[in-house]
């Protein structure tokens, strides 16, 4: 039984059978903090007179409440990688857009610019979230080579430029769902920036996945994309004319 209904019992004069029935109805499980509905008394008002003292405390940490249940330095460093992460994935889908020339480019070249963009915005997010925290975002050339979880592959020709960011995006989705889990409810706030930025590798991945292999609509086999069918024409033919000059 709170303090607070004791001290109401005894102001009206209520004797030891009153206190022992609210004695007995907190011993059957009735909350103290209950609001007594009668009195007009309004839900959570003790718990949010609680909160407003802790607001009221520590200003400078300005989004970093005294409700914050997880280990910011943990999230910080967590996040950073993922900026990391997300800054080396821009500068290598860019670098995909430029490079991108065999007779698919034009089509391909699109999705590596859309993508990039996509990346430069997870990474304004991340920094965002890192300074909120009280942390520094991850901006240096040295430091994103050194945090990045992905490292940055420009391959070759297209293909293995496509089964590369294929291949990061699937890592990246790991990741994020690993620090999606250590949140938990303990930090909801990044929770909801890394849910969404997840859906958009999905995506990604999804989109290259697409582009790349092909299934059988009937049976769902994989077959062959009609990409490896014009390569694998291209070689043959680029052969038979260096054959045709060697014996000219």
């Amino acid at each position: 039984m709170s303090q607070r209904w004791h001290e109401q019992e005894h102001s009206e004069g209520r004797g030891s059978a009153g206190n022992e029935q609210w004695q007995s109805a907190g011993e059957e499980g009735h909350s103290s903090t209950r609001p007594n509905r009668e009195s007009g008394e309004l839900i959570w008002q003790q718990r949010l007179h609680k909160m407003l003292q802790n607001a009221e405390q520590n200003l400078p940490d300005g989004a970093l409440t005294a409700g914050y249940k997880a280990d910011p330095q943990e999230i910080i460093a967590l996040l950073k990688r993922a900026q990391a992460s997300e800054w080396a994935s821009f500068l290598q889908y860019w670098h995909h857009y430029f490079m991108a020339s065999d007779i698919h480019s034009a089509e391909v070249k699109d999705v590596f610019k859309e993508h990039a963009e996509d990346e430069l915005e997870h990474a304004r997010f991340f920094g965002e979230r890192i300074q909120q925290l009280g942390g520094v975002p991850c901006d240096s050339p040295e430091e994103i080579t050194r945090l990045t979880p992905t490292p940055t592959e420009y391959n070759h020709d297209l293909r293995s430029m496509m089964e590369a960011d294929l291949v990061g995006e699937r890592q990246t989705i790991d990741f994020y769902d690993e620090i999606i889990r250590t949140c938990g409810f303990d930090d909801n706030v990044t929770r909801k920036i890394l849910e969404h930025i997840i859906e958009e590798e999905a995506k990604h991945a999804d989109d290259w996945a697409t582009l790349l292999y092909a299934y059988d609509g009937s049976t769902g086999k994989q077959i062959e994309s009609i990409h490896d069918e014009i390569s694998q024409m291209l070689k043959s033919t680029t052969q038979g004319a260096g054959r045709m000059r060697r014996t000219a």
